[in-house]
């Protein structure tokens, strides 16, 4: 079979440097270049800058609307368009919204398959308006009967498409690699931290991700045992999503409560140096895809909190601290159990949930699935799923 080409639409751009949709992409995409396919990546300048993507990708820029509404819409529908001269063999579209173009992509495409991959229920995020999440609904739907061929990074999500819009899914994980991520070098920590003398979230500083009730229960902590958190601090480590006026609440509350540390947004080196040396992970998030961050805290053999959701326990495997969403007392509670742990017990939970997705998440073989599924899909009519599977 000869080499594909493949066009991606709708992440941000590559290098990966925040969003789990970008570090899907970076590793598929790399995945893919390094079996002999032609891989074209459409970006936006505001994310990728000058940085390069990963040797073999190619990157193209395309136009838009830089605002909370119309940023990923407008860039995609231009990136859609100037891909009309690539002539792809696949076209595949990620993220949330962009999905609204799939009809559009199956006019400009009729030759090439059309493939898309839901990340996560968008359209739940309370960041949203009423008209958004019905307008995200929408895209999602047609996302599902649109497209030749429908991914979903989650059992939960594969599930939620079977049961809302009669569309059969494949269930194929983010592609991870563990030991690549072992590999990276790791910087110092900043100077007022030491290692595993810390608690960490990672995560973008959305409602939903619940960062207001872990400063709430890391306070409720402190001061029901201060003698385990006296040299313990919380540190956030994440940037808005057209959040503005939450993440600086979130600033004022962290203010008010001694030992929280707000440290921004944190790349490369120093993402990975704080990842790796954390005490614990906590994930207090009321919804998710499948998060990426977890399976980072896993790739350190980092013990972890996280909420009692389908997703966080597929890719946590069950071996991390489970808490109640949106609960600040129970995960005060969890902080104190996992502080009142020894080193030897923490070391152990890291090193199962280690283990756990080393079996489930691995880069080669999510690739090997993605490709054969476009295979399938360019030379056997007989594996596609209909363009218009309604239920």
């Amino acid at each position: 079979m000869k080499p594909l080409t493949i066009v991606m639409i709708g992440q941000k751009g590559l290098p990966a440097h925040s969003g789990g949709i970008e570090r899907h992409v970076e590793l598929l995409a790399s995945g893919l270049v390094a079996n002999d396919h032609r891989v074209i990546v459409y970006g936006r300048r505001w994310y990728v800058e000058n940085r390069l993507a990963p040797r073999g990708v190619e990157q193209k820029f395309s136009w838009g609307i830089r605002t909370k509404h119309l940023d990923a819409i407008t860039h995609s529908f231009t990136a859609l368009w100037s891909a009309r001269h690539d002539h792809p063999d696949i076209l595949h579209i990620h993220g949330s919204g962009v999905e609204l173009l799939t009809p559009l992509a199956k006019l400009l495409f009729p030759q090439a398959k059309i493939v898309y991959t839901l990340h996560s229920h968008n359209h739940f995020l309370s960041k949203w308006s009423r008209f958004a999440k019905f307008i995200l609904h929408l895209a999602e739907w047609l996302g599902c009967h649109f497209a030749d061929r429908t991914i979903a990074v989650s059992e939960t999500l594969a599930a939620h498409c079977l049961r809302n819009y009669g569309c059969q899914a494949v269930y194929i994980p983010h592609p991870f690699s563990v030991s690549a991520n072992l590999q990276t070098a790791v910087g110092s920590l900043p100077a007022d931290l030491h290692a595993e003398k810390y608690l960490l979230f990672v995560g973008r500083l959305i409602p939903d991700k619940q960062a207001h009730t872990l400063i709430e229960a890391y306070d409720q902590a402190r001061q029901e045992r201060p003698d385990l958190f006296q040299d313990i601090p919380l540190v956030i480590v994440g940037a808005g999503a057209w959040t503005d006026t939450y993440v600086k609440n979130l600033h004022q509350l962290a203010e008010k409560v001694s030992g929280v540390k707000m440290l921004g947004e944190k790349f490369g080196q120093e993402l990975h140096a704080l990842q790796a040396q954390a005490l614990t992970h906590v994930f207090p998030t009321s919804s998710e895809g499948l998060s990426i961050a977890m399976l980072e805290a896993a790739a350190f053999h980092r013990p972890m909190i996280v909420t009692a959701i389908p997703q966080n326990g597929e890719a946590t495997g069950g071996h991390a601290l489970e808490i109640i969403p949106s609960s600040i007392g129970d995960l005060s509670r969890a902080l104190i159990t996992m502080l009142s742990l020894s080193s030897e017990d923490r070391k152990q939970m890291g090193d199962e949930v280690y283990a756990y997705v080393c079996r489930t998440f691995d880069s080669q073989r999510r690739c090997l699935e993605v490709r054969t599924l476009y295979q399938e899909l360019v030379y056997d009519r007989a594996f596609c799923q209909s363009s218009f599977l309604f239920a």
